[in-house]
């Protein structure tokens, strides 16, 4: 069953997705959301675990650039703001 929420876009540009929806697709801190735009529609799927398992895995590897996971995380959000 779908239910309609207003939500409103804070100061700072971001949205808080309610609790009940968070808790109902187990979402927590930091977890990976994928966001499209179709159709004038924004759609939030979350990742899933074959993802989470993925990038798990990618931070045991070691850079070729010699850089830290920290600074790799630092990268990528940069890069996709």
């Amino acid at each position: 069953m779908n239910h309609e929420m207003i939500i409103s876009i804070s100061k700072g540009q971001q949205i808080t997705i309610p609790s009940n929806i968070r808790e109902k697709l187990g979402l927590d801190i930091g977890s990976k959301i994928e966001i499209t735009e179709e159709h004038q529609k924004i759609i939030l799927e979350p990742v899933g675990k074959e993802l989470k398992t993925l990038f798990k895995n990618a931070k045991k590897i070691k850079s070729k650039h010699h850089l830290t996971v920290a600074q790799m995380d630092e990268l990528n959000e940069k890069m996709f703001k």
